[in-house]
């Protein structure tokens, strides 16, 4: 049984982490170690982790607050930091089923791939429950089966791509790199570029096995109130725009085609619809949006394009 290496990124929720390292304790694979990447000052992952009294977790405070995407952004490196062949991230507010270590590897040893992306239950925190919503976070927009890069860089025009909570990889064999930067600011976006930067091909598994939460009250945008609401909004949409504009800009009618066939599958023509229009790509059949919403999408897609300057402007060429 090879090692997995587990990296757990936690910021002030103790009562959270509490959780997911009960849900590693729980697992019926045996051989792994957890890095507690505590970002908080307060260090109020320690004596969780302490609570424990488990050699195999490894309470790993920052100096220095990173931040949430910095701290993330450190639990993906694609190599080993204590000697693991798998890896994966296991965020605080999220949790696992028992077989999920298991099942994974498996499944990169049965199909021989380095990287698996894992569907997930989603599930709405409310106070101390987690209640199911009968729903997945990939379930909609991925097939069981193998999937090229080229064929994860199309779902970015419906979702994120590959999820923090789906990747499950082997440390030895892995040539996409995991980590996007400390430019990237925003930790959806991270989810986009991580995408942008597979080069290994992904074995999708439909079965959840872990649990993402959904809070009632969202943390960094839905949170907040008014106008301070609405830029969070226009800032988000402005980096998801500039990622679309490279993808249309690298791969012409090709990457076109190929969302296409998503959107007919999973009968989502006029998400992408909008998507085009927001990278300002006209050589489309319309057939769900009409030029009075067209002419209305495009004028505020152009608007946001022209106040706002593209953040991954630099990006795009030196690391992808």
């Amino acid at each position: 049984m090879s090692l997995c290496e587990v990296r757990v990124p936690t910021y002030k929720r103790p009562h959270l982490l509490k959780r997911a390292l009960s849900s590693l304790i729980a697992q019926t694979y045996n051989n792994w170690k957890c890095l507690v990447l505590d970002d908080s000052p307060a260090q109020e992952g320690r004596l969780v982790v302490e609570s424990f009294n488990d050699d195999r977790m490894i309470y790993q405070p920052h100096p220095i607050n990173l931040g949430r995407t910095k701290n993330l952004d450190y639990a993906f490196s694609s190599s080993n930091y204590i000697g693991g062949l798998y890896a994966f991230v296991l965020e605080d507010d999220n949790y696992l089923l028992p077989t999920f270590i298991s099942e994974n590897i498996q499944s990169l040893e049965t199909h021989n791939v380095n990287i698996v992306l894992r569907n997930a239950e989603i599930r709405l925190q409310i106070d101390e429950a987690s209640i199911p919503t009968g729903k997945t976070n990939l379930g909609k927009w991925y097939r069981q089966g193998l999937y090229t890069p080229f064929e994860i860089y199309a779902r970015l025009f419906f979702c994120e791509g590959i999820t923090n909570s789906g990747l499950f990889w082997r440390t030895d064999k892995i040539r996409s790199n995991l980590q996007v930067g400390s430019q990237v600011k925003d930790a959806l976006h991270q989810e986009l570029f991580r995408s942008l930067q597979i080069k290994d091909p992904i074995y999708f598994e439909s079965t959840p096995l872990s649990v993402f939460t959904l809070f009632e009250v969202h943390d960094h945008i839905e949170n907040k109130s008014g106008l301070s609401k609405k830029i969070n909004l226009i800032q988000y949409r402005r980096g998801v725009q500039s990622i679309l504009i490279h993808l249309v800009n690298k791969y012409g009618c090709k990457i076109v085609k190929q969302a296409q066939k998503i959107a007919m599958i999973t009968a989502s023509e006029d998400i992408l619809e909008n998507r085009l229009l927001e990278t300002f790509y006209l050589n489309y059949q319309f057939q769900k949006t009409n030029k009075l919403r067209a002419i209305h999408s495009l004028f505020r897609h152009f608007l946001r394009f022209l106040i706002l300057p593209d953040p991954y402007k630099a990006m795009y060429d030196k690391y992808l």
